[in-house]
């Protein structure tokens, strides 16, 4: 069974690498929509170590706007180009796992597959360098143990992996619910570890030059990322934050899921 991960960037080069290696280990090639890196993240693709397992490459020049909507649909073109049983989205700053150790991510697609499942949901895990920063081309589980459950709106919320031949489409969903056919959906969710920033001074900066497309903020896209001042993203107290016995446990806890990213946490308290 053949499964292609397809991926969107934009100078992402210290994530890449590890994201690549992951998949690669995980029995998953990948392809390519890259918005105008000019970071050396394209001639990553190149190397001998991922060159083989690459299924496609669309470039999408940057305008000077982060335009998500643009993205999507050069991964749906891509997707169609592509001659896969299974695909599956992924951020490069993101590891998708099964919940089991020692199975594989195309493993548990795999059994799926035979379960006659067509979607899997993914639960969103966001990981925070408050006790080591991102290391990057590490190659293997980051040194990074604290972490919540973000979950800003009812399940499912991340459809990441469906069958190919469904044909679905998730451009009305801005990225995270599928549409365009009915589908049986896998009742395991598995897991994504969003490793969204690398250190403190990543946090600080991410978001505060990004320049949005107006039409998206207006259709209530980009909320997290708009209008809040760099100190806002100080990291919590580790212990607001749930901890990993060791950083490549899979035990993650769905106990006290967050509907707001950390930055917006005060505001929420205040809500209350």
């Amino acid at each position: 069974m053949r499964v292609v991960a397809v991926l969107a960037m934009r100078n992402e080069r210290p994530y890449l690498g590890n994201c690549l290696s992951h998949l690669i280990e995980n029995g998953i090639e990948f392809a390519v929509v890259d918005n105008g890196s000019g970071d050396g993240s394209a001639e990553l693709l190149h190397d001998p170590k991922y060159a083989p397992h690459l299924a496609g490459y669309r470039h999408v020049p940057f305008t000077g706007t982060y335009a998500w909507e643009p993205i999507l649909l050069a991964q749906q073109e891509l997707m169609s180009t592509i001659d896969a049983d299974w695909v599956l989205l992924v951020a490069p700053d993101e590891i998708l796992q099964s919940n089991f150790q020692g199975e594989t991510l195309s493993g548990a697609i795999a059994r799926f597959d035979g379960q006659g499942y067509e979607v899997i949901n993914f639960d969103e895990f966001v990981f925070l360098p408050v006790e080591h920063d991102y290391i990057p081309d590490h190659f293997a589980t980051q040194p990074i143990r604290h972490y919540y459950f973000f979950q800003p709106s009812d399940p499912p919320r991340q459809m990441r992996a469906w069958r190919k031949h469904l044909k679905l489409s998730n451009l009305q969903g801005g990225g995270h619910a599928l549409s365009g056919a009915h589908f049986r959906l896998a009742p395991e969710t598995l897991a994504i570890r969003h490793y969204i920033f690398r250190d403190q001074a990543h946090a600080f900066e991410k978001y505060s030059g990004r320049v949005y497309d107006p039409a998206e903020v207006a259709k209530g896209w980009h909320w997290h990322g708009v209008g809040h001042p760099p100190a806002r993203f100080a990291f919590p107290p580790p212990d607001r934050l749930e901890m990993l016995a060791s950083p490549a446990d899979r035990n993650l806890s769905r106990r006290r899921p967050r509907k707001r990213p950390y930055w917006l946490w005060p505001e929420e308290a205040a809500s209350n």
